[in-house]
């Protein structure tokens, strides 16, 4: 052979006709003798991501770029192949070299957009994937990126339309019904997002993505011994994996195999390799078993959870005095600190009487301002402050000795069931009292009948809520529907009523914000019908004859979670579990009604 080119022609034709090793070994037998020969580097390259050796194929670009830095289709290839790698922040620093070279084109800054994303700087990447679609409205790429941005922002029914455009334009792009299912998770509309699961499934097989959604979603649907034949299979392609052990803990939970959970939780205990998570849940299956010291005992489990820091913004400066001594000694500085949601403060308030007898000489406890005076009258003690006054500040946080979360007064207050043995313990204005008894009089003799039927202050809002007019078989004529509904109920009530069915509203009553209020329009009730939320904890804790219904399994707390239709938290609250139809339920419901 007379030249290099002919060397050249015979190692690509060898390739491309199914002898790519024999024309790699040429390529780099000619590489050793021209090393800096920048069309044989290149042609190796090729030949090298053709063959999916992307480390090889990335020395010889990064031998290109050494000579030529600025070499524009050499930055593209190395940038691509890194994203292959998922290495994105090197991907980042081909990609901003190209930026730096003022190209304007589509695909890169979809991919700095990208890459931006995954690393989650979310604000530069919502920057270049706008500079993108105004160059491409119509790649299903960009749209899928843009459409996770504006989930990140929580704007969920604006993603949607993102991804149901890709979907329109390339209705065979799984990643689309993959993100479009994943916003129908955070609406929790299950059966649609099923669906969307389904198909991506159907596309692609191989994907173990569609699978692992399916799975989860079967989980949320109490389907947990299906959803665990689904990790189990998962796992037979990635057994290391943790994400599937986790999952397949969490259906454990939900299916109560106690048995299962403290084998788990014991050998980890052996090995010192504990998952929070497991030992939280754990401790909730022991709850449920009414064990209530060995429960409550692992219950500050809960504070080393994934998701535990979410739980009070000024975390980070009490951890330091958080429960260090493990006790209540009387002669220190104690706060305690609420936490959760106000369902669960009232919950945990239960206990703040046997703590004041415990005489301890500086106690100060923050809690929701909503709460404040309530308490204040409650408990009959200047001891509240509102969330923050103290731990919002790292200098006065330290001037106490001990600091406490509220739940974790359980471990000393809530050992077994006869400490759970007290009275209604909020106390109610007396003036308000009145003013909505009489506002209720005009119902005459009418049972009155308080109804609540959404939760939406969690991420299970939707899974613990109901409609409206799921209450309708509950009407009577011997009975009145009185509104205990937080939010923006017009549309409901409006629909409500002009279906022929009546339900007395407080207007001027802000049911979100004025406890006070609330509180004493419970008192006046005869019976309260809700889903657990925030009010159904009111009632309780007032004694009001509470029936309490829970949609889902999988979103029922560990304080409703008990066999006999009963809490040992609040007396006066009986709870329905839907376990066939929702007609049946209601059925049972009536009937406790009329016992009432």
């Amino acid at each position: 052979m007379k030249n290099i080119n002919e060397k050249i022609d015979l190692a690509i034709k060898l390739f491309n006709t199914g002898k790519e090793e024999e024309g790699l070994s040429m390529i780099n037998l000619l590489i050793s003798s021209n090393k800096k020969n920048k069309d044989l580097l290149f042609i190796h390259v090729k030949m090298n991501m053709g063959l999916k050796n992307i480390k090889e194929a990335n020395l010889s670009l990064s031998k290109i770029l050494k000579e030529q830095p600025s070499n524009s289709e050499a930055l593209k290839l190395i940038y691509r192949n890194f994203i292959t790698l998922n290495k994105f922040l090197s991907a980042q620093k081909y990609i901003d070299k190209l930026i730096n070279l003022q190209m304007e084109e589509y695909e890169l800054f979809r991919d700095k957009a990208y890459v931006e994303y995954l690393n989650k700087n979310y604000s530069i990447s919502e920057k270049f994937i706008n500079k993108a679609l105004k160059i491409n409205k119509e790649e299903v790429f960009g749209l899928n990126i843009a459409g996770l941005l504006v989930l990140e922002k929580k704007e969920t029914l604006n993603a949607i339309k993102f991804f149901k455009k890709a979907i329109s334009i390339n209705a065979q792009y799984t990643d689309s019904y993959n993100n479009l299912g994943k916003c129908y998770i955070d609406l929790e509309e299950l059966n649609k997002a099923y669906l969307c699961f389904k198909k991506a499934f159907r596309m692609n097989p191989s994907s173990n993505l569609p699978l692992m959604n399916i799975a989860n979603i079967l989980s949320l649907k109490d389907k947990n011994k299906f959803a665990i034949r689904f990790y189990k299979k998962l796992k037979e392609t990635d057994p290391h994996n943790k994400y599937l052990d986790e999952n397949i803990d969490i259906c454990q939970f939900r299916l109560k195999n106690i048995d299962w959970v403290k084998k788990k939780y014991l050998s980890q205990l052996r090995s010192g390799d504990l998952n929070y998570d497991l030992v939280l849940g754990y401790s909730y299956l022991l709850l449920n078993k009414k064990k209530f010291k060995e429960g409550f005992d692992l219950f500050d489990s809960r504070l080393k959870t994934k998701n535990s820091k979410n739980k009070n913004i000024y975390h980070s400066n009490i951890v330091t005095k958080l429960n260090i001594d493990n006790n209540l000694e009387k002669n220190k500085r104690l706060l305690v600190v609420k936490e959760g949601g106000v369902g669960d403060e009232i919950l945990f308030s239960s206990m703040y009487k046997n703590l004041i007898k415990t005489n301890i000489l500086n106690l100060k406890i923050e809690c929701d301002i909503r709460l404040l005076e309530i308490f204040k009258r409650s408990f009959n003690k200047n001891i509240f402050f509102p969330f923050g006054h103290f731990t919002s500040s790292k200098n006065k946080s330290q001037e106490f000795d001990n600091i406490i979360y509220s739940g974790s007064l359980t471990k000393f207050f809530r050992k077994d069931e006869n400490e759970f043995k007290i009275k209604p313990y909020l106390r109610t204005l007396k003036s308000l009292d009145n003013k909505f008894k009489l506002d209720l009089s005009n119902l005459n003799k009418k049972k009155k009948i308080g109804i609540s039927w959404r939760s939406v202050i969690n991420i299970y809002g939707r899974l613990k809520s109901l409609k409206i007019d799921d209450f309708e078989e509950l009407l009577s004529n011997d009975r009145e529907f009185i509104n205990l509904q937080y939010g923006n109920t017009n549309e409901d009530i409006k629909k409500f009523r002009e279906s022929g069915k009546k339900i007395y509203s407080f207007d001027d009553v802000d049911l979100f914000n004025d406890f006070d209020s609330l509180i004493s329009i419970l008192k006046n009730l005869d019976v309260f019908v809700t889903v657990s939320n925030s009010t159904a904890h009111f009632a309780g804790a007032l004694g009001v004859p509470t029936i309490l219904i829970c949609p889902k399994k999988s979103s029922t707390y560990y304080y409703w979670d008990y066999d006999d239709g009963k809490t040992p938290w609040y007396k006066s609250i009986s709870v329905v579990k839907i376990e066939k139809s929702l007609g049946y339920t209601m059925g049972i419901v009536n009937d406790l009604i009329d016992r009432v």
